[in-house]
């Protein structure tokens, strides 16, 4: 498969607040030399902690957050740096599923208005009743009814909403779309049924996919490789069942610890931060140092470098000095 989007040392910083005169300005990197690549055709499930950067990535390769640095591609073509003009072609390509269906979603206009409007001006059809007819088809493509074209979004409940937000990105025929935790706000019986909608549409219309999620079962399932992201750095890359069943990162073995079973469920004091200096912002090493049980004089010297390798015929990157679960022959790619 053909990348359809490569991201290359990217980087994203917010200005701190600083109330004292005559200080220097000080940020906070939210994303630090984030490199990444999605297959055209895939899903690529992206996990981390809450805070990690996770919807700061994906608002930033919609174009709804600027880039400090870095290089965002899509088919070949540069988009960071685009304009507000020059990115309206791009929302044809690219589409956005919120978290919030409810907030995304205007309560003043109908569900028809807010479905048909983009499709008019952004040239997808050619007249309203055209709109209408495809919004309507739309509608009932993801599990409602031809009448819910002249509700308001008030009449509908969390799933129906979120089905909605399904139907109003495929208006424009996208064939990308980042789905930012598009379940975790609804039950889960409901879950099941909006991700088995999203799977048979990304088959149907042959979509790729960039799945934002923090549940780990939902990851395993849904998506066919897993990015991991800890403090604003790609941490491990790979293939779905190789990272639940061999993850060599600590921190990714971190969060499928962290998951909790009826078998068990008692605290782990493995991941206590600690730190050889009095501050953590001392030292320039891994930024999981603090926390690793593994951790060497080197992890709080320097991040280590990214290594791509061929783990069991696929491939897989990571970035850590004492990787974990490698008793199988490893054959380095790149490092």
């Amino acid at each position: 498969m053909n990348n359809l989007l490569e991201i290359k040392h990217l980087q994203k910083q917010f200005p701190q607040k600083n109330n004292k005169l005559f200080r220097k300005k000080e940020f906070f990197t939210a994303l630090d030399d984030v490199n990444l690549e999605i297959k055209k055709g895939e899903i690529l499930g992206l996990i981390g902690e809450s805070g990690s950067g996770k919807s700061t990535l994906g608002r930033m390769i919609m174009g709804l957050t600027s880039s400090s640095s870095g290089s965002i591609k899509y088919n070949g073509e540069e988009i960071s740096q685009f304009t507000e003009k020059e990115k309206i072609p791009l929302y044809l390509k690219m589409q956005m599923i919120f978290q919030d269906s409810t907030s995304s979603l205007n309560p003043r206009k109908t569900i028809g208005e807010q479905i048909t409007a983009p499709m008019l001006r952004l040239g997808v059809v050619t007249s309203k009743q055209e709109a209408e007819k495809e919004s309507i088809e739309l509608l009932k493509k993801v599990g409602l009814k031809s009448e819910h074209f002249y509700r308001y979004p008030h009449e509908f409940s969390g799933g129906q909403r979120q089905r909605i937000g399904i139907a109003r990105a495929l208006a424009l025929k996208p064939e990308f779309l980042v789905l930012d935790e598009p379940t975790s706000a609804l039950d889960v019986s409901i879950q099941a049924q909006i991700l088995n909608l999203l799977l048979d549409i990304q088959e149907e219309f042959n979509l790729t996919y960039l799945f934002i999620g923090h549940n780990l079962s939902v990851i395993k399932f849904f998506c066919h490789r897993v990015a991991v992201l800890y403090k604003g750095k790609i941490v491990e890359v790979a293939k779905s069942d190789e990272l639940y069943s061999k993850p060599f990162h600590p921190i990714s073995n971190m969060l499928l610890k962290s998951v909790l079973n009826l078998e068990k469920q008692e605290e782990s004091s493995d991941f206590e931060e600690t730190y050889p200096s009095e501050s953590p912002d001392e030292h320039t090493g891994c930024s999981f140092s603090g926390k690793c049980s593994y951790a060497s004089a080197k992890c709080y010297e320097s991040h280590p470098q990214t290594n791509i390798q061929n783990y069991s015929g696929s491939e897989r990157s990571y970035a850590c000095y004492h990787p974990l679960n490698q008793e199988t022959k490893l054959e380095v790619v790149l490092q």
